[in-house]
C-alpha cells in the first residue's frame, strides 16, 4: 500500500463500509510542524481488485476534522457519510476524500494557508509573509501524486477538487486560483477574505482571474464570530458574477443562524458536494 496504514483505532465514527488510510509525509515547510498526515477515505464500494472502476477526489483542509470525531476536538464535517449516503441514495459512483491535517498551532496554520502576494490587515497580522505556495506544491507536486499512484483514482482536472473552512477555506479559494489547471472545483467554507482590505483582495482577484479557474463554492453563516466573514465573501461572491460566472458556475450559501462551526460545515457539506457534479 505504498507506506499507507489502515487506520483502525476504536473507538471511532468512520462510516460503515468505508475505510481510512494513513500515511505521513514530510513537508518542508517554512514552520517547525514537517511531519504531515495525510488521511485518504475509501467509499464503500472501492474494490482493491478492480483497478478498472476508478474514482473521483477531493482534497480537504484539516483532515482531522473530516471524517472521525476523536480525532476533531469540536466534531467531524461528515464527509464519509455524506458520500455513503449519496452512494446509497443516489446511486452515486462515489469519492475518494483526502484531508491534509495542519500545523499544530494557530499562527503556522494561519501562515501557511495565507498567499504570498497578500497582505494582511494590521489588526489580523501576523509577522513575515504568507506560503501558501509551499503548501499548494506539496498537495499537487507529492501528495496528490502518491495518491493518484497508490489509489485508484480519476486523476484528470475534470474529477478533482478542494475544500476547506476558514482558513482552510482561503487556501481552497487560494488553490483554485493558483492551480486551475489542475481543479475542477473549489468549496470555500466561511473562508477567512475578511484578513485582507477589499480593495488589496479585489486586485488580488484581478491578477490571478481569467476564463478557465474552477466552479465556485461559497458558504457563510451570519451568527456570532461567523458574522465578520460575510461582508468579503459575499463580495468574491459578487466579483465572479459580475466577471461572466454563471449560477451553474458559482453559488453562494448564506444561513444568518450558523455559527463559526463544524456543525454548521457538516451541514452544508451535502449541497457543497452535490453542486459540483451539475
Amino acid at each position: 500500500m505504498n507506506g499507507y496504514q489502515l487506520y483502525d483505532k476504536t473507538p471511532n465514527t468512520i462510516a460503515k463500509g468505508g475505510r481510512v488510510y494513513t500515511k505521513v509525509f514530510h513537508f518542508e515547510t517554512n514552520n517547525d510542524f514537517k511531519e504531515r498526515m495525510v488521511r485518504v477515505y475509501l467509499p464503500s464500494n472501492y474494490d482493491f481488485n478492480n483497478p478498472n472502476k476508478r474514482f473521483k477526489t477531493i482534497y480537504m483542509l484539516d483532515g482531522k476534522n473530516l471524517f472521525d470525531d476523536h480525532t476533531s476536538f469540536v466534531g467531524e464535517w461528515g464527509v464519509d457519510e455524506t458520500i455513503e449516503k449519496f452512494i446509497k441514495e443516489d446511486n452515486d459512483e462515489g469519492y475518494i476524500a483526502i484531508g491534509i491535517d495542519a500545523p499544530s498551532t494557530d499562527i503556522d496554520r494561519s501562515l501557511e494557508m495565507t498567499p504570498l502576494d497578500l497582505k494582511r490587515l494590521k489588526k489580523y497580522g501576523f509577522k513575515g509573509q504568507g506560503y501558501a505556495h509551499l503548501l499548494g506544491k506539496f498537495i499537487f507536486d507529492v501528495v496528490k501524486k502518491d495518491i493518484d499512484k497508490t489509489f485508484f483514482t480519476r486523476p484528470d482536472r475534470e474529477s478533482t477538487g478542494v475544500g476547506g473552512s476558514s482558513m482552510g477555506g482561503l487556501m481552497a479559494f487560494y488553490l483554485g486560483l493558483a492551480y486551475p489547471n489542475k481543479i475542477k472545483y473549489c468549496l470555500n467554507f466561511s473562508p477567512a477574505f475578511f484578513l485582507f482590505s477589499w480593495s488589496s483582495f479585489r486586485n488580488y482577484l484581478d491578477k490571478h482571474f481569467n476564463n478557465d479557474l474552477p466552479k465556485m463554492f461559497f458558504y457563510i453563516g451570519g451568527n456570532g464570530f461567523e458574522r465578520i466573514f460575510v461582508a468579503s465573501t459575499i463580495k468574491t461572491y459578487n466579483y465572479f458574477m459580475n466577471h461572466g460566472y454563471t449560477h451553474n458556475d458559482c453559488m453562494l450559501i448564506y444561513d444568518s443562524t450558523k455559527e463559526h462551526h463544524e456543525s454548521a460545515w457538516r451541514d452544508f457539506f451535502p449541497i457543497a458536494l452535490r453542486s459540483i457534479d451539475n
